[in-house]
């Protein structure tokens, strides 16, 4: 059977099969057939129909420059045509010269079997490295098939197309070649028995992190992700020091060909430092908090009410907001991602998971490392591959990792850590803005004691905070410092942060300690040194969000800080800003333990919803905690 017969065989036939099984049924028949199959399918030139770009809807050509600045203010933002007013920012979704027009075609699927194997996945955000008081900058993030990558090699990169109208995203926007990455890993113990021989290895997708800067702060905009092929005048990727991304713009004609593309999906940036959405939008800030979420079926009620809370943003009216709450603009997601453990197909699982719901595409997801995204690797003796190449968080600077030996593990185990961790910035720690709150994301795994390189960032970090524009501080790591629960209750990553981070916590009125870790739920009144004090911090565990709920108390009766506190339910938290003074604080509960789970009988009669007071603006003799609302 030649190509085209096959092709259109598995064409046809695909139509009978579920989404999945027939981009595997494609990616099959690319294996089988070979690179250079694949090649005669994709290649315009084999059309036996006289073939012409204007023709052909996968084929534009851009006019366009890559900004190559390598001074002065970033070359990330848009510029005008006026190289002397290279520092005035341009809204993206602008419609003039400095935007790039795509000459008013929009690009159509590719009917062939490369726009199904080869289309992005997994895509997702991240709030970008770049805020200040008119714009802002958000990563989008997406992946291509192993398969795909190997076939095109260097002559395929990956793209946004992004735009303030739906029908003109008239911007494409590339990464650096330093935000292309794949990774191979050894295959666990487990998987390696039930391998075909000579297979050994776990080979990862292509994944691209596309930081798009000059949005304007609080705005929508939308966007898809494409995979291009360039064409004989060759895309000219060029790195700067300055730039994080190229944007085409008028100048050299370039030509380049869309393998395959996503569907269109939108985000909203977030508000300036210091402000709050503006009209239309016109609305408080809502964070989720989660951790230790994995695939389960528990996970899936976690992440399905995590979407029904997310559409609830689509209705803006106040009646709405006022009886119903309003939708999840930012998710904080404290560690122990995917429960993979070094098994990457795991990794992909949980991705998967994560696509079937339109919030992942929509949300920026900022994650904390858990212990169980280390992923060791026991032959190759690397860390984090999977944290540090499917994710792009707003780093610092590049991460650091130097290779773990087997000792820093308890008895072989690789899940338990048993000190600190060679890997420092990238993803490990980092911080950013989200309109009047501050974000420290830390690392429970890599050194934070005094000295430390992640010590001595946080100082900075708290010291430079400025509280009149970001007046809420928000804190988030994987362990916790307060637990009511015995499990790891006694590791150094527990004690050490409560000898050393603790105190700078309260010199400088974090407002909120977020982590997971513990397998349960719990909330404590304002804390410092083990008593209730106006101006400590709250300490929250949101480590019930779908791997288990089943952690035994340290004590039958809860200690004198703890508020709230329940090992039966899953489920995640909500933290509602509404002004500088005042939060509010819920826990969603998802699904509770059944027959079939090993865990606690529910308590269905435990809630927690209730109003916060800043502590930045109490007085020490004052009592913080507003009264509770119903649920």
């Amino acid at each position: 059977m030649n190509l085209h017969c096959l092709i259109t065989s598995a064409t046809t036939l695909s139509k009978y099969l579920p989404e999945m099984t027939a981009i595997r049924l494609y990616i099959a028949i690319v294996v089988l057939l070979g690179v250079g199959s694949v090649a005669d399918a994709t290649s315009p030139t084999t059309s036996s129909a006289v073939h012409s770009d204007a023709d052909d809807r996968h084929l534009h050509r851009w006019r366009s420059y890559i900004n190559r600045r390598t001074t002065g203010t970033s070359a990330d933002a848009l510029y005008t045509d006026d190289d002397e007013n290279d520092d005035a920012l341009n809204d993206i979704d602008s419609h003039d010269a400095s935007a790039v027009p795509l000459h008013d075609v929009t690009p159509q699927y590719n009917s062939g079997h490369a726009a199904v194997a080869c289309r992005p996945r997994h895509v997702h955000l991240s709030v970008g490295r770049n805020q200040n008081t008119t714009h802002t900058s958000m990563t989008v993030s997406f992946s291509v098939r192993s398969t795909c990558s190997r076939h095109y090699a260097d002559s395929a990169i990956g793209a946004v197309r992004v735009g303030g109208d739906a029908q003109q995203m008239s911007t494409l926007v590339f990464g650096n070649v330093d935000d292309v990455r794949s990774y191979n890993a050894t295959l666990s113990a487990k998987k390696l028995k039930h391998a075909k021989q000579g297979i050994t290895h776990y080979f990862s997708d292509v994944h691209f992190h596309i930081e798009i800067d000059g949005l304007r702060s609080g705005s929508r905009y939308y966007y898809e992700c494409l995979y291009l092929q360039e064409g004989r005048q060759n895309l000219r990727r060029v790195q700067t020091h300055n730039a994080s991304n190229q944007y085409l713009r008028h100048g050299d004609d370039v030509q380049v060909k869309i393998i395959a593309q996503s569907d269109h999906s939108t985000f909203i940036t977030p508000p300036s430092p210091g402000q709050w959405y503006a009209p239309p939008l016109d609305r408080t800030l809502k964070f989720a908090v989660l951790g230790d979420l994995a695939t389960r079926s528990h996970s899936r009620e976690t992440v399905s009410k995590l979407e029904q809370n997310r559409l609830s943003s689509e209705d803006n009216t106040t009646d709405y907001r006022l009886h119903h709450g309003q939708g999840i603009d930012c998710i904080l997601l404290a560690g122990d991602i995917a429960y993979a453990n070094a098994d990457h197909e795991v990794w992909d699982s949980w991705m998967d998971m994560m696509s079937d719901y339109d919030f992942f595409k929509m949300i920026p997801v900022q994650i904390a490392i858990g212990n169980h995204d280390i992923d060791y690797d026991s032959t190759t003796l690397e860390i984090g591959l999977a944290y540090e190449n499917r994710f792009r968080m707003p780093q610092v600077q590049p991460a650091i990792r130097s290779l773990a030996p087997n000792d820093l593990f308890h008895h072989g185990d690789k899940k338990q850590v048993k000190d600190f961790l060679p890997y420092q910035y990238g993803n490990a720690f980092y911080s950013f803005t989200f309109g009047p709150s501050k974000h420290i994301v830390l690392s429970s795994y890599s050194s934070f004691l005094p000295g430390s390189v992640q010590y001595e960032w946080l100082l900075s970090e708290l010291k430079s905070t400025d509280r009149s524009i970001t007046p809420w501080l928000i804190v988030m790591l994987h362990c916790p410092i307060y637990t009511t629960f015995d499990h790891h209750h006694d590791e150094i990553f527990i004690t050490e942060a409560r000898i050393h981070l603790e105190p700078i916590f309260v010199e400088y009125v974090v407002n909120f300690v977020l982590s997971g870790h513990i397998h349960s739920y719990m909330r404590t009144v304002p804390t410092a040194n083990s008593t209730a004090h106006p101006r400590g911090p709250i300490y929250i565990i949101q480590g019930n969000g779908g791997r288990q709920a089943n952690e035994p108390f340290m004590n039958e009766v809860p200690e004198e800080w703890v508020k709230v506190r329940d090992h039966s339910m899953y489920g995640y938290g909500t933290l509602e800003l509404f002004n500088i003074t005042h939060a509010k604080w819920r826990w969603v509960k998802t699904g509770y333990n059944n027959a079939n789970d090993k865990g606690y009988q529910p308590e269905f009669g435990i809630n927690d919803n209730v109003w916060i007071s800043n502590q930045l603006y109490v007085a020490n003799d004052e009592y913080l905690e507003g009264e509770s609302v119903s649920s």
